[in-house]
């Protein structure tokens, strides 16, 4: 059979499936709004298309791309047992309209077969028929969802960045799974926007994504200090258990020296405060000269461009914190001793330890 009679199989399928949505909309089953009842965006709530309705787009697709019969039938057929499509989840749907695609199209299924096998992950191109909306779109979020599952964040945002909820099979995957990235990222104040869209406006929204969603949104709050270093180091240690390196983990890098520096002169400037405030001299205690009586000129930090800023430093070999000498390091410990719970001084040896065995 050759392609214009494939062609026409596919437009009676679409005509048939038209017509039946017709009559769902005249039975009532459907409702359209006038431009007069649209509510305005604060108050419009992101709804799954049906699995029904997935189908239906599914076969305008196939006609599009004037797909062989049976390679169409068999694409199909996976939506052939109306009561499991109907029952089908939001997640599930996704699932199954790209397993769906990627009967028909090589490329797609090149990409699931890696996933499966936890290979490598093959760069998508969206060309030709791939560049339908409809495609495009629930692949887009199916892999995004994916790389965001395995922590590769940057990749997801290259996915996902650009999305609309509307339209889609899954609109509360597309702004859970967006928002984790850019949180990731610590992009907060874009992850908070997906996260209240899906919170406030996204109807039919699964339990757990409605859980962690309201955890991550308190999360993505601005974060100074001590809270921010340790974002950073999360954000690098992630990276390196990828076996990322290069740019982005060189200015993490550059990023989490240059908030040390800064939240250890704040903490000298308050040391400073203390002493000054406690009485002047000679009210030292026996023992206490580490805590409380280091020159200012002693446990100033050498090198600091100021204002959190920092010229780029290399870690030594054993772990050492790159950016301070010896004598220096051991007044920037005693500081975070004595501000800091115990396990916060344990973490950035750990880091930098880390550091050093990857620069090896």
């Amino acid at each position: 059979m050759n392609a214009n009679s494939n062609a026409a199989w596919l437009v009676l399928r679409l005509g048939a499936a038209l017509l039946g949505l017709v009559t769902a909309m005249v039975d009532g089953d459907w409702a359209i709004a006038d431009e007069a009842t649209v509510p305005p965006q604060s108050q419009m709530a992101f709804v799954r298309i049906s699995p029904s309705a997935v189908n239906e787009q599914l076969i305008g697709w196939l006609a599009r791309s004037q797909v062989e019969r049976g390679l169409a039938e068999q694409a199909l057929q996976l939506w052939a047992d109306q009561s499991l499509v109907q029952s089908m989840t939001a997640e599930e749907t996704l699932d199954r309209l790209v397993e769906s695609l990627a009967t028909v199209e090589p490329g797609l299924r090149q990409l699931l077969d890696s996933t499966r096998r936890g290979g490598s992950r093959p760069t998508v191109t969206f060309e030709g028929v791939r560049s339908d909306p409809f495609y495009q779109n629930h692949v887009r979020l199916w892999y995004g969802r994916w790389l965001t599952q395995h922590r590769y964040y940057d990749e997801a945002l290259q996915m996902l960045d650009g999305l609309t909820a509307e339209g889609l099979a899954d609109p509360a995957s597309l702004l859970f799974y967006r928002a984790s990235s850019r949180l990731r990222l610590l992009r907060s104040a874009e992850a908070a926007d997906d996260l209240t869209l899906l919170l406030n406006n996204t109807l039919d929204v699964p339990p757990r994504f409605r859980l962690v969603g309201e955890m991550m949104l308190q999360e993505s709050r601005p974060a100074d200090g001590l809270p921010r270093v340790a974002q950073l180091m999360s954000d690098v240690q992630r990276r390196l258990d990828l076996g990322t390196s290069g740019e982005p983990v060189q200015k993490r890098e550059d990023e989490v020296i240059a908030a040390l520096d800064k939240l250890l002169k704040d903490l000298e400037q308050q040391q400073q405060q203390q002493q000054q405030s406690g009485g002047g001299e000679g009210q030292s205690q026996p023992g206490q000269e580490m805590q409380n009586s280091q020159p200012a000129e002693q446990s100033s930090i050498k090198g600091s461009a100021g204002k959190g800023d920092a010229e780029r430093k290399e870690l030594t070999e054993n772990g050492a914190w790159g950016m301070l000498d010896k004598q220096q390091e051991i007044q920037a410990r005693e500081l975070i001793r004595q501000q800091f719970p115990p396990n916060f001084l344990d973490a950035i040896s750990r880091y930098t330890r880390r550091l050093a065995e990857q620069k090896k």
